[in-house]
């Protein structure tokens, strides 16, 4: 029954990729009915806290979005790398890993690959590589962001397992420096990859027929920041401090009338719609506004996930911990690169760290894997660049006017290919080592 189970919810997986979109969710529906109708297995419980914590974090980014925090957040990032130009391919990854730290979506990388690109160009820098380790990092970031839809659900996994070790602030000590250190490898892999940008043939056509934007006097208008702009940024960021905060002090967190601590999930939930309200009332903003913002939609849309397709998984994996366990778990602890290397390949193929994260650490945890085993493969699932389908792959090819950042003829030889692996294997075995000693 295993392999049937397991059959079954690869196929469920394998068709909503290939159909894409929401259907990826829905298609856990068609799995549940197999799984419960046909093969009578006792329904699991759909990740409820995961999904509301992520409804509350999406709540507060899209209202900073809304109020203008985000396009505020994008002016900073383009004073940074305007003063240091020439350090562009370092500096652009870094910054791209701060603003998504920051924000908890790599799609806020869309507002920075034009900067990128129009520095690049003006100071002579193949625009290739700081824009392929930028997508990278803003990928990577991901998982050391307190508020993504990844490390929420890690947290929430962990909460409810009997990994106590793992909390919020512990989690960050590891994957924060970890993820950094991987971003600045993954920029220096790239310093000299490929031609100079005045030698590139394809950059030289594009300047021969007149493609080439002259971008200097671009940027002389002043842009104008409104205050409503600075406070959202302001209370966002005072929100995830205090999450933080509570996770790593203790003594801050409520006890409940039971004697127990009131559960961190508890307080980022709290914290995010509590966030989320101030800014309105202190913006005057119309709460109505949040609901077109980008961020929401795509927000939602890993909640949609997480309903669909981790109720399913959620359910193989309570009907098989047994067989799971018993069969398994000895294998993965011998060689627990195996574990590592599925969470890469199911990040690659589903694009999404958060359904990476809901389909893999259950798994990793029933299999009983050292947390910092857990950990540092969680961490590779970032890997959506290595089949460059995702949609911050394909928008950084139309970014790049030079037409120096490429996919080539094979599909997996493209310009995310180096800085990603780089990016991957540093920040997993630092996840490793750093784990072994915090955790």
């Amino acid at each position: 029954m295993f392999w049937i189970e397991l059959a079954i919810v690869l196929a469920i997986i394998f068709l909503g990729v290939r159909k894409g979109g929401t259907f990826l969710a829905f298609a856990g529906g068609i799995g549940m009915f197999i799984m419960i109708f046909v093969l009578h297995v006792a329904p699991s419980d759909p990740p409820i806290t995961v999904i509301l914590i992520m409804i509350a974090v999406i709540c507060a980014a899209s209202t900073m979005q809304a109020c203008g925090g985000l396009d505020f957040l994008v002016m900073i990032a383009e004073k940074i790398l305007r003063k240091n130009p020439k350090m562009i391919t370092v500096l652009a990854p870094i910054v791209s890993y701060i603003f998504t730290f920051m924000c908890g979506t790599g799609h806020i990388v869309y507002s920075l690959l034009p900067v990128i690109n129009e520095i690049s160009i003006d100071t002579g820098v193949r625009p290739e590589r700081p824009i392929s380790a930028s997508i990278v990092s803003s990928q990577q970031a991901i998982t050391a962001c307190p508020i993504s839809a990844a490390t929420v659900a890690i947290l929430a996994f962990m909460a409810e397992s009997t990994y106590k070790s793992v909390n919020i602030f512990t989690l960050l000590m590891v994957c924060v420096p970890a993820t950094l250190i991987g971003t600045v490898a993954a920029a220096l892999a790239v310093i000299k990859k490929g031609k100079e940008l005045a030698d590139d043939p394809e950059f030289q056509r594009r300047v021969a027929v007149g493609q080439i934007e002259d971008f200097s006097k671009k940027h002389s208008e002043k842009k104008e920041v409104t205050k409503e702009a600075k406070r959202s940024v302001a209370i966002f960021l005072i929100a995830m401090v205090g999450i933080v905060l509570l996770g790593a002090v203790k003594a801050l967190v409520p006890i409940l009338p039971d004697g127990s601590k009131l559960p961190l999930t508890t307080v980022i939930e709290i914290f995010m719609l509590v966030a989320a309200a101030i800014m309105v009332l202190v913006t005057k903003l119309d709460s109505n506004k949040v609901l077109d913002q980008p961020v929401f939609r795509t927000g939602m849309f890993a909640v949609v996930l997480a309903f669909g397709l981790c109720w399913l998984v959620n359910t193989f994996i309570g009907d098989q911990a047994s067989f799971i366990t018993d069969n398994m778990s000895a294998l993965t602890n011998k060689y627990p690169w195996i574990y590592i290397i599925a969470v890469f390949i199911v990040g690659a193929i589903t694009t999404s760290q958060s359904s990476t994260t809901m389909i893999m650490v259950p798994i990793g945890i029933a299999l009983g894997l050292p947390v910092n085993i857990i950990v540092a493969g969680w961490i590779a699932c970032s890997s959506n660049y290595f089949v460059p389908a995702s949609g911050q792959c394909v928008a950084a090819l139309a970014f790049d006017s030079a037409g120096t950042t490429k996919i080539g003829k094979f599909v997996i030889n493209h310009s995310y290919m180096i800085p990603g692996l780089v990016c991957t294997v540093v920040s997993v075995v630092v996840a490793i080592l750093l784990g072994a000693v915090i955790f």
